[in-house]
């Protein structure tokens, strides 16, 4: 299972493009908006999505390193 760390290297080493991926989070949050009419199911549908990568990969963000994606995406809805 891939550790905080290894994650928070993986992101940075393998030179991942944050800006590409918020771009496409936008564009799933927008389809889900128009699919979707309650708000708790477009949210629960986005956790699924997270559980299931986070199940096939054996992953998961560890709680310092999703504060830094939240400040990320905080300052992207800005």
């Amino acid at each position: 299972m891939f550790e905080e760390k290894d994650l928070e290297k993986t992101v940075t080493d393998s030179h991942i493009d944050l800006d590409m991926a918020l771009r496409a989070a936008d564009a799933v949050t927008d389809f889900l908006d128009r699919r979707l009419n309650k708000p708790f199911e477009r949210y629960m549908v986005a956790r699924l999505v997270s559980i299931l990568y986070e199940e096939t990969l054996d992953c998961s963000l560890g709680p310092e390193f999703e504060a830094k994606i939240r400040t990320i995406a905080k300052q992207n809805q800005q």
